[in-house]
């Protein structure tokens, strides 16, 4: 029994969580017409790699599947991670009405390989606004703190996650989707949401009692 309602607690609260974090991200789209363009001094030594598309779509399937293998082998610490994607989507999202940001990205108008066509359709259907705090980031960094924290997997398969998740983050920097600034947010607000919610023992409780 205990197993079942494992399993229907991971369905509905991930698929709530990504669901939640899709369907805001666009309701707010809808109703901001101007935007902020942020960048660093640091971002014009970033070179764009279009190679690195394939890790920045990858993320959606590979986060659902990390949380996935998390909740398997460490229940506890997948109750963390999904505590601090709440808290941290809901702040992300705040951002973006109080300050919605946009990215300038290099003109793709043109493809001639496979790669160049993923880089074209991906920048033909995703705007580069509402960037700071990057989403993907946010994800990807709660990820690799749950992986540092479990005991409960082997150090090759902890690694292998870890070094995927960084990658990810990589590529939204090599493939122009954001800037250091939305890097930098992201990993500020994820590492606040991850280790403040450890704190509080009703979620320690309510970890222990699923």
């Amino acid at each position: 029994m205990r197993s079942i309602y494992k399993d229907k607690f991971f369905l509905l609260s991930t698929g709530s969580i990504f669901l939640f974090n899709a369907f805001i991200y666009f309701f707010i789209k809808l109703f901001i017409t101007k935007y902020n363009l942020i960048s660093s001094p640091l971002d014009n030594y970033i070179p764009f790699l279009p190679s690195f598309i394939y890790f920045y779509m990858i993320w959606y399937p590979f986060e659902l599947t990390s949380l996935f293998y998390l909740y398997k082998k460490d229940f506890n610490t997948y109750f963390k991670s999904i505590s601090a994607l709440i808290i941290s989507l809901v702040i992300m999202h705040l951002i973006f009405i109080i300050y919605p940001t946009m990215v300038d990205r290099p003109v793709v108008d043109s493809f001639n390989s496979l790669t160049s066509l993923i880089v074209y359709i991906t920048f033909k259907s995703d705007t580069p606004v509402n960037c700071f705090p990057s989403g993907h980031c946010i994800i990807c960094f709660i990820m690799i703190f749950s992986f540092l924290k479990t005991k409960n997997m082997k150090l090759e398969t902890k690694s292998i996650f870890i070094g995927i998740n960084i990658l990810i983050v990589l590529s939204t920097l090599f493939v122009k989707q954001h800037v250091l600034y939305d890097v930098f947010g992201a990993l500020v607000l994820s590492f606040i949401s991850f280790y403040f919610f450890s704190k509080f023992n009703i979620f320690k409780k309510l970890a222990k009692n699923s």
